[in-house]
């Protein structure tokens, strides 16, 4: 049997992504960050880990992107990825009204996809940062003053509390792409994505001498996100995704290009493309 690390307690929208990718018969595990899914993959206490990489509202997942940095010597690599919408929810004390409400808690990213709302609905509440939605709502059934504090989430946390979900409407189109990393290499998919992480020789246009070589091969760049290597000060490492599968000739000839422009390269898996 399967047994999947994910992070984020129960009801979780990775746990939902989790459920979506591996189905009833898996065992989960639950893990508080995404360092851990990784160390749990990376000792094999999971087959696979599945962690929030990208929402359509808010972009990418920083903290994600920087343990691939901090686990670039890792076996760990991608396998897959999952594509989940999102529908968030303020979770209030059944006694709690908009107007008594002064702060409202949940993790980062769903501050942010929530925030104009909040802001109309909600103005005079303190956000507050938590490491997960389910997290949020330990706080505010915690709280001594709950009817003055909510959280945002899925409506499954308020399942078998006195809490009331009421739905947050979303304008644009909510969705987030979540990661499957794992220690064995996935079976090539009709179409394929590579992920791929690397830091430049310092020189000027060093990104686009970089990237030259895959507009000559014809290979469509799809994402490209920067973050400090930690290494050096003013040093960025780059994480990109191409069109195509690592073993592909015009792929292998890019990257042998681009190895020529850095001081670091790593192919962070390749695998296929959700559709």
């Amino acid at each position: 049997m399967l047994t999947v690390a994910y992070l984020g307690p129960e009801h979780t929208n990775t746990h939902l992504a989790a459920l979506k990718r591996f189905g009833a018969r898996a065992t989960y595990l639950h893990a508080p960050t995404v360092d851990d899914v990784f160390h749990d993959v990376e000792r094999r206490r999971a087959d696979y880990g599945v962690v929030p990489i990208e929402n359509s509202l808010e972009g990418a997942v920083a903290h994600t992107l920087d343990r691939f940095a901090d686990f670039v010597d890792s076996p760990v690599t991608i396998q897959g990825e999952v594509e989940q919408p999102i529908q968030q929810y303020l979770l209030l004390h059944s006694g709690a009204t908009l107007s008594k409400i002064r702060a409202v808690y949940s993790h980062p990213q769903a501050l942010a996809q929530c925030h104009q709302w909040l802001r109309q609905h909600v103005p005079h509440a303190t956000l507050r940062e938590t490491s997960s939605t389910a997290d949020a709502v330990w706080y505010i059934l915690h709280d001594k003053n709950p009817q003055f504090r909510a959280a945002i989430g899925r409506k499954e946390l308020a399942d078998k509390k006195p809490l009331r979900a009421m739905p947050i409407p979303s304008e644009r189109e909510n969705k987030t792409r979540f990661l499957v990393i794992g220690l064995n290499e996935p079976p090539r998919g009709k179409r394929n994505k590579t992920s791929i992480l690397f830091a430049l020789k310092d020189k000027p246009g060093a990104l686009h001498d970089a990237l030259v070589p895959f507009k000559r091969q014809g290979i469509s760049l799809t994402k490209i996100e920067s973050r400090p290597s930690k290494r050096k000060a003013w040093e960025y490492l780059f994480f990109i995704d191409v069109d195509g599968h690592v073993n592909d000739l015009k792929l292998k000839t890019a990257l042998a290009a681009l190895r020529r422009s850095t001081t670091l390269l790593r192919v962070l898996g390749s695998y296929p493309v959700t559709t």
